[in-house]
């Protein structure tokens, strides 16, 4: 990632691993992701969408109810080790309700010590 996109970010994103579920074109896909903000997430994955795609993500964190999202491929890391390979996404049309709890998870994540569980 380049510095330029570091500057577009209006949140913070807080490194954390979780799972997700992905629904694009009735396809069904199950990865994780490396980081997320109040906006968005980079999901580790080893055949990236293309980017401009839209999706729908599904996740939750530890005892927290399931949020779905859709959200929008804004960039993709392909030319890299396996384990960095994957897609930045912006979340798109998230109620405020839905945006309030994700903005809670990473708050709560935020604040977590380095060792402390997440589930």
């Amino acid at each position: 990632m380049t510095q330029k996109n570091k500057e577009k970010r209006k949140s913070p994103r807080i490194p954390v691993q979780f799972d997700v579920t992905i629904l694009h074109d009735e396809d069904y896909l199950i990865s994780f992701t490396r980081d997320i903000s109040a906006d968005g997430m980079f999901i580790n994955t080893p055949a990236p969408l293309a980017k401009g795609e839209k999706i729908t993500v599904g996740f939750a964190i530890g005892a927290e109810k399931a949020i779905s999202v859709k959200a929008k491929i804004i960039w993709v890391n392909v030319d890299c080790p396996e384990i960095d390979r994957g897609m930045g996404i912006k979340f798109i049309n998230v109620s405020p309700k839905t945006k309030k709890s994700i903005l809670l998870l990473v708050n709560r994540i935020a604040i977590l010590p380095d060792d402390a569980p997440v589930n």
